[in-house]
């Protein structure tokens, strides 16, 4: 666990845009990383679990892991659990909307599907995957048709990945990797828990892509935590390796692109240590973030796209 203060922060990533460059290498090198030591056990280990909570940054972390060991000629495909989900009933969809639906339950996943397509899929059998709607809670079924050769690895992403009784692979097939913001910014006595950047990072991707307000995001942040306490939390410990996804410019980018809808909920308590020290983050430009970094998953123009 790192502590970073803020003034620190401000200072480096304002005095330049090698500064911010060099916060993405530092990032890619800890990625690079885990990627060897996959490369290391491919043959005996070809599917890779990636979990962590919400607003981690998990796909991104899979598409990286996928780049290096595409680049080192170990072909890999990453696959989102999230589509995966069942379709949810006109109900579901009105206890959803009442806050009524438990939506981090992995009840919520199809699991005897999922696992029939993942030995499929080990076995080299051409495997239909699905992909799920946010925006209807409907699974499309055959969507796009995979084909795992003989020594080519598949990565799966999503919160429950390292959850057992979710994911039915043989542990020795697989190698476990949980990612997460670890570090916690400090400005004075206030100390801003990861949570609360994974809270601005949801709150971007959710009016991106989700067509969610930020207050009906703040909203739901509560059963979120409680599904990472409950379904999340007690299986990070199988996890080989972890990666901390904390970016030292990230709070600028936000501070640029959350400022003119934020001011409005700022007096909800849990933005309480976020709104002490709002004022005092130093806004950064996104044209200077690359295509390729973490934040774009969550800000737009990624260049991984499922």
């Amino acid at each position: 666990m790192r502590y970073r203060k803020l003034t620190e922060l401000n200072q480096a990533m304002t005095a330049s845009e090698i500064a911010m460059q060099e916060a993405d290498a530092a990032f890619l090198q800890e990625v690079q990383k885990v990627a060897e030591a996959i490369h290391q056990s491919a043959v005996e280990r070809p599917i890779i679990l990636l979990s962590g909570p919400s607003g981690s940054g998990k796909t991104t972390a899979a598409f990286l892991l996928e780049r290096y060991l595409d680049s080192w000629n170990t072909e890999t495909h990453t696959v989102s659990m999230d589509n995966f989900f069942r379709t949810m009933t006109p109900e579901q969809q009105l206890l959803a909307a009442e806050g009524k639906l438990d939506l981090e339950s992995p009840d919520r996943v199809d699991v005897p599907y999922l696992n029939q397509q993942l030995k499929k899929i080990i076995t080299g059998e051409p495997t239909w995957l699905p992909r799920y709607d946010f925006r209807t809670t409907t699974r499309q079924d055959q969507n796009w048709l995979l084909t795992r050769k003989p020594g080519e690895l598949l990565i799966l992403e999503g919160i429950h990945a390292l959850n057992p009784d979710v994911i039915t692979v043989p542990d020795e097939k697989t190698v476990r990797i949980y990612v997460s913001v670890r570090t916690r910014v400090t400005h004075g006595d206030t100390v801003l828990q990861p949570s609360r950047l994974r809270l601005m990072r949801r709150m971007l991707r959710d009016r991106n892509f989700r067509h969610r307000s930020l207050p009906e995001t703040i909203a739901m942040f509560e059963r979120v935590q409680a599904g990472e306490h409950k379904y999340i939390a007690p299986y990070k410990k199988r996890a080989a390796f972890s990666i901390d996804t904390f970016l030292p410019y990230e709070l600028g980018i936000y501070k640029t692109l959350l400022n003119r809808e934020i001011d409005s909920c700022m007096s909800h308590p849990i933005l309480k240590e976020l709104h002490e020290m709002w004022a005092d983050i130093a806004p950064l430009p996104l044209e200077q973030v690359p295509m390729d970094s973490l934040v774009r998953e969550f800000a737009g123009d990624s260049a991984f796209q499922y």
